[in-house]
């Protein structure tokens, strides 16, 4: 087999029993148990998501902080220079030295043909999941009156969700210049991009964005489309429908404890990562529908694991 091709094929011979043990589940389901349904459709892609991790298709990192998964990467392909990120230098610390805060980095695999494999993928399950929850369609919201305004909207969310990350990495004095002057307390030093995970080469991005947009499609739809309309319906009242973006977004947080704890063993920064990127999208989705939380959730992923800032 080429080379190329044997991490992504281990990958998905990995997931396909525990995707058709599912499938099975939610096709024995009561009709009427969309509650089960949905988080069992949950819990099957937190399964095919996480899988990634130990199969090398990307990995997460962080520089600075304590604790005994400070200053180095995490992750199976972590400093083997197998193309994700080489890692941290022990050395050095996200605040320039001082360790306060741990800056987190992410990476997938620079093999492009992977890449655009799980992106059909991700469009196949959406597939599945769509048929699985054909009969609750009706109660996603898509996108907003106009679509053009849920992109614009998603594009300014994936900016408020990469916001945090330019302070960390000390590039946003960089892109705001005039910070230096009017607020220095802004500016912090650079983290040098091969301390986060490295460059990414050009030719990966094409495909990157392609991927981030199909893969963070599936969890949108999950999240955004089944489950927060179920838990709007579930929750009446003037405050029913923003309580339901709250635990869709907490929700959200809460399906990557196994990532941060037990796969990577970087703790809490994954999980407030995935609490302000859940609650963006979740807000987003209230007005602009499925399509704007995807693109704010494609545009922070694909921003994060391109090293562009």
């Amino acid at each position: 087999m080429d080379p190329n091709l044997a991490p992504w094929m281990a990958y998905l011979l990995t997931v396909l029993p525990g995707v058709v043990l599912v499938g099975v589940v939610v096709a024995l389901l009561p009709r009427e148990s969309h509650g089960v349904r949905i988080m069992m459709l949950i819990l099957g892609f937190i399964f095919a998501r996480d899988a990634m991790t130990t199969h090398g298709l990307w990995e997460f990192g962080r520089v600075g902080g304590t604790g005994a998964s400070a200053d180095a990467s995490a992750g199976p392909m972590a400093g083997t220079g197998s193309g994700l990120g080489s890692g941290a230098d022990p050395g050095t610390s996200a605040m320039g030295g001082t360790g306060e805060l741990p800056t987190l980095w992410l990476r997938f695999t620079d093999d492009p043909l992977a890449l655009l494999v799980m992106a059909v993928a991700s469009l196949v399950l959406v597939a599945a999941i769509l048929w699985a929850c054909r009969d609750l369609r009706w109660t996603v919201l898509w996108t907003g009156r106009r679509w053009w305004a849920s992109v614009l909207v998603g594009v300014l969310g994936g900016g408020l969700i990469v916001l945090p990350f330019l302070y960390l990495y000390g590039t946003l004095g960089q892109w705001i210049p005039a910070l230096h002057s009017v607020a220095p307390a802004l500016t912090m030093p650079v983290v040098p991009v091969e301390h986060r995970g490295g460059a990414v080469a050009g030719g990966v991005l094409v495909v990157l964005v392609l991927f981030a947009l199909c893969g963070n499609l599936v969890e949108e739809v999950l999240f955004r489309g089944f489950l927060q309309a179920h838990l709007e319906d579930q929750l009446p009242g003037r405050t029913g429908r923003w309580r339901a973006a709250l635990l869709s977004a907490l929700l959200f947080a809460a399906g990557h404890l196994f990532l941060a704890y037990n796969l990577t063993g970087l703790g809490w920064p994954i999980i407030a990562f995935t609490a302000l990127e859940g609650l963006v999208c979740a807000v987003i989705a209230l007005r602009h529908g499925v399509l704007g939380a995807t693109v704010a959730h494609a545009g922070a992923i694909f921003v994060l694991a391109s090293g562009l800032i």
